[in-house]
């Protein structure tokens, strides 16, 4: 059993988050991401929900927010803003390659 709920069901306003299957989902994507050259990242909590917000550190102007759903029965990543699903959970590497993508990372970082 879990304390998770939809992101879309989420209520106003800022609340205490607990220790949850999707805040634990998002601190491993946020060391893998964290791993690859160019991207930078930290969770923060939107709508009472914590997100991992990712930018490309060369040029911040791109960035996504990642959530954690569970959706048909198995927890996967998803763009926060969309709610359109990343990958499973379970396939960290597939997540940061296409997070990558969407913040056009070319994996170098600046010398």
């Amino acid at each position: 059993m879990s304390f998770d709920r939809g992101r879309r069901a989420a209520g106003k306003g800022d609340r205490p988050v607990l220790v949850n299957d999707r805040r634990t989902f998002l601190q491993a994507l946020d060391e893998a991401v964290r791993g690859n050259p160019g991207l930078a990242c930290g969770i923060v909590t939107r709508d009472g929900v914590p997100v991992l917000c990712v930018i490309n550190s060369e040029m911040p102007q791109y960035k996504a927010e990642i959530g954690a759903d569970f959706i048909d029965g198995d927890w996967r990543f998803v763009w926060a803003v969309s709610g359109e699903a990343i990958g499973p959970v379970d396939d960290l590497e597939g997540a940061v390659a296409a997070i990558a993508r969407a913040v056009r990372v070319n994996g170098q970082a600046r010398p």
